[in-house]
């Protein structure tokens, strides 16, 4: 159906993850931004865990090899197809993810999702682990329907009412539980966390997003313990990385905080560069 013409910054396939593996170490892995998957599958009338195409920032270029509709969501990189609408291509035409925008993700939907084997019980690539099926220039991918499971009759394109406000621009505030390891940072460590800026590192990625600013005491190392996605783990060096989708299952590094679950697609949509702040919630 569509063949990868080039993979630019990054490509990969992914779906909702897997669930129910992490107390075995496998990471649940997936879309980074779950929100945006699931509307570009909404947009096609796919499952919302339909496997679709997670793009990293500019470059990806798609040949179209069949007649075919296609959906994009998330980070406004392709100049022909909107973020948030789905529209029909022709055979042979070439799709491009070419624009500076906001946020680091897009992600293109396909109808019935995208053709792949499954490893344990998902189709999401974790190259890290060794799971999920690789991609790279050349490969061509199908889509499991010919047509989306809504009407087309007459419609030159479909475009979603839900607007994507968790795309970031810049700057964004988070408030934060706080973590397990909490009062074993000194009250000045607290205080410091709190009130400093921090800026999204280039060195992050789908494991963990590092964040550069002014280094904090550590505290004593901890044993080994179970990690949630959305954890501040401070290093040993004194500076945040945030556990995402990838990331480890456990780790001995101590928590200050923990993002809730419904920010981490709009953390997720923070390009390196981004400007964080953090407050405390004081009441569940």
């Amino acid at each position: 159906m569509i063949e990868i013409l080039s993979m630019g910054s990054g490509l990969s396939l992914q779906d909702a993850g897997r669930s129910g593996w992490r107390r075995f170490g496998v990471p649940s892995g997936g879309a980074m931004d779950q929100r945006s998957m699931t509307l570009a599958n909404a947009l096609l009338g796919n499952s919302a865990d339909a496997p679709v195409l997670e793009v990293l920032q500019q470059g990806v270029r798609i040949c179209i090899l069949e007649d075919c509709w296609l959906a994009t969501t998330g980070a406004h990189f392709c100049s022909r197809l909107a973020s948030g609408s789905a529209m029909p291509f022709a055979r042979g035409e070439v799709l491009e993810f070419d624009r500076k925008s906001n946020g680091l993700y897009a992600y293109l939907a396909i109808p019935g999702g995208f053709q792949s084997e499954r490893w344990l019980n998902s189709a999401s690539t974790d190259l890290r682990n060794g799971l999920g099926l690789p991609i790279q220039s050349g490969s061509r991918l199908k889509s499991l329907q010919v047509l989306p499971n809504v009407s087309v009759e007459s419609v030159a394109r479909r475009i979603s009412s839900e607007p994507q406000k968790h795309i970031i621009e810049g700057k964004a505030h988070f408030a934060l539980y706080r973590g397990l390891q909490y009062e074993a940072f000194t009250s000045e460590s607290r205080k410091q966390f709190i009130e400093s800026g921090w800026g999204v590192s280039k060195r992050s990625d789908r494991t963990g997003y590092r964040l550069d600013g002014a280094k904090i005491q550590v505290p004593e190392s901890i044993p080994s313990e179970p990690v949630l996605p959305g954890s501040f783990q401070i290093t040993s060096g004194g500076l945040p990385i945030i556990t995402m989708a990838d990331g480890p299952t456990v780790g001995g590094y101590a928590k200050i905080a923990l993002l809730k679950a419904d920010d981490l697609d709009r953390l997720a949509q923070c390009a390196p560069g981004t400007q964080l702040t953090f407050s405390w919630i004081d009441s569940f």
